[in-house]
């Protein structure tokens, strides 16, 4: 498919998103299938409760009839259906934990170690059809250097990369619109990385339609990821880092994850040593947040900013991380 067919796809696929999402989103407000808040802790998005979930299920259905398209035109790499394959394959995990929840009517589906042993057999049969991607050249951020891993650590490096980054973008995915854009913001970058490249018709149909979607679920939101969505898109990322072999640069370029990530880590961790927080709450976003029912101690200072203000923030976060990726690579 040529650039301005490919163009012209991206730019259609924009308000085919925002109405598909808004059908969506009234299909599941009629079938009374909204979001679940947690019923503990510190009172913050109880406003949010019944609000329309499980949105990745448009995302992912466009995305996939998009590149049939695209398909017909220019047979995808090997590549582009391994990014495909992990953002449908991690889509279904976080789909099943979206129809758990809403199933049992609270917040939460899969438990941790369930997720994790789904990860683990979807990074391995995704290895197992596409065993090219593991003779992929790993980059050195900051350098010239690549290396070789065997297969059996590239399934390894693979497997801690798909891990990390679906339950990062999972965490980031708090506030309206702030996965979706983050999102957006990490796939523009491997667009400039790989601008031309074997992803780039991947990769295009993808931004269209999340830029669609984010007119739907940017604040207030009337539609969420829900962890469909998350999962899918965490593993898009981690699928384009590990068929580019941007797998150590890839905490740079989705470094707003990392930060998200961290903060439950270090909370806990801290928490359990001291008895004592340092976030208001974490993830890092909700630190952010006005929160009623607070009745203990935390050492960041308190801030309450509104939420589309904390979103817009982030995303600027994200994108200097993104440059500091992009230079990481081109150095």
């Amino acid at each position: 498919m040529t650039v301005p067919l490919l163009l012209a796809l991206t730019l259609l696929l924009v308000p085919v998103a925002a109405v598909g999402a808004h059908f969506f989103a009234a299909m599941m407000r009629r079938a009374s299938l909204g979001q679940q808040i947690r019923d503990y802790g510190p009172r913050l998005h109880e406003k949010k409760s019944g609000i329309p979930t499980m949105g990745g299920v448009v995302v992912l259905l466009l995305w996939a009839f998009a590149l049939l398209i695209v398909h017909r035109f220019q047979p995808l790499s090997v590549g582009g259906l391994f990014v495909l394959a992990s953002g449908i394959s991690f889509g279904g995990i976080g789909f099943l934990d979206d129809f758990l929840s809403l199933r049992r009517r609270r917040s939460l589906g899969l438990s941790p170690r369930q997720k994790i042993l789904l990860s683990t057999i979807l990074v391995g049969a995704l290895f197992l059809v596409f065993p090219q991607i593991g003779r992929v050249s790993v980059q050195v951020p900051f350098s010239t250097l690549t290396f070789m891993l065997p297969p059996g650590l590239a399934v390894l490096l693979a497997w801690a990369v798909f891990l990390a980054t679906t339950n990062g973008m999972n965490l980031t995915d708090g506030l309206d619109g702030l996965a979706t854009g983050t999102t957006l913001i990490i796939l523009f970058g491997y667009l400039l990385l790989f601008s031309g490249g074997a992803s780039t018709p991947v990769i295009l149909p993808l931004i269209g339609i999340l830029g669609g979607f984010l007119w739907v679920n940017a604040y207030p939101a009337r539609l969420f990821l829900g962890d469909t969505g998350s999962f899918a898109m965490g593993g898009v990322v981690a699928g384009l880092a590990v068929t580019s072999g941007t797998q150590l640069v890839l905490p740079l370029l989705a470094g707003l994850l990392v930060l998200e990530t961290s903060s439950v880590i270090i909370q806990v961790s801290y928490y359990r040593f001291t008895g004592k927080r340092i976030f208001k709450i974490s993830p890092l976003h909700h630190h952010f947040e006005r929160a009623e029912g607070i009745d203990y101690s935390y050492l960041l200072p308190n801030v309450e900013w509104p939420e589309p203000k904390i979103v817009l923030r982030l995303w600027i976060v994200q994108g200097i991380c993104v440059g500091a990726g992009v230079l990481a690579t081109w150095l």
